[in-house]
């Protein structure tokens, strides 16, 4: 088992039951598709958190297909833990590239996913990886699990 813990990204974020990791179909009609992730409820405009120690890699939009209404994917990695988090639907404070924030700082803001995704919950995307592979973020967020 993996020996890491994160901090919520979101505060007193819950974990979308629909959309857990490994799900194939989602609230939305993004195919069938296994879900590398999970999505957290929040709030839109609500303060996002970086869930660990992280040196900020990239801060982009996630899909080429529709880079205006997709969010903006904010990466980053811990090298010492081997960990490397992607945070979706965010609206980044941009001055973060190339820097490195400490688990806890706030590195932006919820989007609203209304003009995407009509009717959706708002939320945040976060999908972590260790050495490289996909794993569920859940057991690793204490309020979360």
């Amino acid at each position: 088992m993996f020996k890491y813990s994160m901090i919520n990204p979101v505060d007193a974020g819950t974990v979308r039951r629909c959309d857990c990791w490994g799900e194939g179909h989602f609230g939305a009609p993004r195919g069938c598709r296994t879900h590398r992730g999970v999505d957290i409820v929040a709030r839109a405009d609500a303060p996002v958190f970086s869930p660990m120690h992280a040196l900020v890699v990239r801060v982009a939009e996630p899909y080429d297909d529709d880079a205006v209404l997709s969010g903006v994917l904010l990466q980053g990695i811990d090298a010492h833990a081997g960990l490397e988090a992607k945070l979706f639907y965010v609206l980044p404070d941009l001055a973060l590239m190339g820097q490195c924030v400490r688990a806890g700082a706030v590195i932006g803001r919820v989007q609203s996913l209304q003009a995407r995704y009509p009717g959706i919950t708002d939320h945040v995307h976060l999908e972590v990886r260790a050495q490289a592979v996909p794993i569920d973020p859940v057991p690793l967020i204490a309020d979360l699990s």
